[in-house]
């Protein structure tokens, strides 16, 4: 006769801020909600701080780490192995307190952090990931209740879900550059169970990321109101990557149709943190 099993798969739900969060906005992943959701050091800021708050009906423990993550060209972001390494990580320049913490129901936590520069640190931009992984309650997923009997043979299996939010940590040094183009605008065609989309291609020169709100703007043939029907905020392309696609659902509101002669105006343009300056800009006349 099988014993009875229990497996327990773990499963990590990481909210990624691989795109670029604007201070002042929050971000959560199951009950925790990290605020702001991007830090960055540049000029003589040398300290920052985050703050951590539960959401949730009970008592939550948070371990903290700092990671490093790749984007792909299409803004996935990636966690490096082990045996892997960043030439621009920012895990050796940055100290953070504390490593663990414990928030009531309700409740908050402060984490900060400091930079400690290197005398000679090359010019450039330096990224790592802030890493707030959900400890689970000691003995989660270990036992199996007598609620609904095992049968012989069978196999019991129980998720067990164990949520995270990584933030950007990123330190600009010395003297810095970015210049952003659009281009190859598509439109992708609606289905039964889509709304049609924009895909945009980004791309990215220089030695510092680019960080904006991408806005499509609809403007009827022979003039009439625009109407904005696409937006995502807070789009990075971080460095060394040169271009990002992003694939935009657009939102046409009702009695509205995009029609023929008439245009897509879309709009990169920097978040407030980072000045407000319009970053790139295309047309993309309907056929």
């Amino acid at each position: 006769m099988l014993k009875r099993v229990l497996l327990s798969l773990l499963f990590l739900a990481l909210g990624l801020a691989m795109m670029a969060p604007v201070p002042g906005k929050a971000q959560g992943a199951g009950d925790l909600v990290v605020s702001p959701t991007r830090i960055m050091f540049e000029g003589r800021t040398r300290s920052a701080k985050v703050t951590l708050a539960n959401r949730g009906s009970a008592t939550a423990t948070y371990r903290i780490s700092l990671i490093d993550m790749n984007m792909d060209g299409n803004g996935q972001l990636n966690q490096l192995g082990e045996d892997e390494t960043s030439a621009t990580s920012a895990k050796n320049i940055i100290r953070y307190a504390p490593r663990q913490i414990d928030i009531p129901p309700g409740g908050t936590q402060v984490v900060r952090l400091s930079l400690r520069k290197p005398a000679g640190l090359a010019d450039g931009e330096y990224r790592s990931h802030m890493f707030f992984r959900a400890v689970p309650p000691e003995g989660t997923g270990r036992s199996v209740t007598d609620d609904n009997p095992l049968k012989k043979g069978e196999l019991r299996i129980q998720l067990v879900p164990i949520y995270g939010v990584t933030i950007p940590v990123i330190v600009r040094n010395g003297q810095l550059s970015a210049a952003t183009t659009m281009d190859n605008l598509s439109l992708i065609a609606a289905t039964e169970d889509a709304p049609q989309k924009l895909e945009i291609e980004l791309s990215r020169t220089g030695n510092q990321s680019a960080f904006g709100d991408l806005v499509a703007t609809y403007r009827p043939a022979g003039g009439g109101e625009n109407i904005v029907v696409g937006r995502i905020s807070r789009i990075a392309v971080y460095t060394p990557n040169d271009k990002r696609k992003v694939v935009m659902t657009l939102r046409v509101p009702d009695g509205v149709t995009l029609q023929s002669g008439g245009s897509l105006h879309v709009t990169y343009q920097a978040t407030e943190q980072d000045g407000g300056q319009m970053l790139a800009e295309a047309d993309m006349k309907l056929n």
